[in-house]
């Protein structure tokens, strides 16, 4: 498979909306033949405000939502998320400041968890269907908006994981087991057009993606390929993308490319403050969990 552009820039939230806007023209644009509205999937992780980086920064939506309407003025354009066993999404974008943003450009938001699903038959062994909301296989363009995170569970947080909160299920912890191969699936099945990732304030240490440490790393992360976007990420994370098991397993299925070529501004190596350790740790405690369930269900 051949290389994929990711363009990366050098920003602070004082500068996001010239960044934003080069980030996206550096891309090569929002497709002219826009389809009848636009999606864009945010981050909500917890109840934790902007500035600890777990969250879409609000400002960093308040700019992509401003380039939309002054390219698109009639378009419609939802913002989504879904409710999670520690996210309340409609309390979340009161809390965090995300109203007065969807009100002052005119998008509409929508909680993935209370809209119509189509269910779709997969062949896995532990999960037979998968329930994806319908608005997603309408004319859509869909636009990723994800964080650089550190996880403790999958690594790292980023793009493809970002579409793990698209399912509309709350209790998503029950496929936490399996997660690299949802994940991989679910990008398989509603693959973005644009993914755009919010580094500006990240997130390190092994208790991310919602207790980690925040990192001023300033910078936004952008491509059409997310699987040579999230590839980047895993690098300026600290992790090698091969050994990210739903950016691997992604690349095998066909999403996108592991390899990239980078354009835009040099990043100086930054410290994200990764205990292994106690991620492996973790990791295992996973794998002993998806070992014992497998065995419950065959006896």
């Amino acid at each position: 498979m051949k290389k994929s552009y990711v363009y990366v820039i050098k920003s602070d939230l004082e500068n996001v909306y010239s960044a934003v806007e080069k980030l996206i023209e550096m891309t090569g644009g929002i497709e002219r033949e826009i389809k009848k509205k636009i999606i864009i999937k945010i981050n909500l992780c917890d109840a934790r405000t902007p500035e600890t980086g777990a969250i879409t920064h609000p400002l960093f939506l308040d700019a992509l939502l401003r380039f939309l309407r002054e390219s698109f003025d009639n378009l419609k354009i939802l913002v989504v998320e879904s409710d999670a066993t520690v996210v309340l999404a409609d309390k979340f974008i009161k809390w965090f400041g995300f109203v007065p943003i969807l009100e002052k450009w005119g998008a509409e938001w929508v909680n993935l968890s209370k809209v119509d699903k189509v269910v779709l038959e997969i062949d896995k062994k532990y999960l037979r269907k998968i329930h994806i909301p319908q608005l997603f296989f309408d004319d859509v363009y869909f636009i990723s908006l994800a964080k650089l995170k550190t996880n403790i569970l999958t690594k790292i947080t980023c793009v493809l994981k970002n579409q793990f909160g698209c399912l509309g299920e709350v209790e998503k912890n029950i496929y936490h087991p399996y997660i690299d191969d949802i994940i991989s699936e679910i990008n398989y099945i509603i693959k973005p057009n644009l993914s755009l990732v919010d580094g500006i304030i990240s997130m390190g240490g092994a208790q991310g993606p919602a207790f980690g440490i925040p990192i001023s790393s300033n910078l936004i992360i952008g491509g059409k390929d997310p699987v040579a976007v999230d590839a980047y990420c895993a690098e300026v994370l600290g992790f090698k993308p091969y050994f990210v098991g739903h950016i691997r397993k992604s690349y095998l299925k066909g999403i996108g490319s592991i390899k990239y070529e980078v354009i835009g501004d040099k990043i100086d190596k930054i410290d994200f403050e990764i205990n292994r350790f106690e991620m492996v740790l973790f990791r295992w405690g996973s794998y002993f969990k998806k070992k014992f369930m497998e065995f419950f269900r065959k006896g």
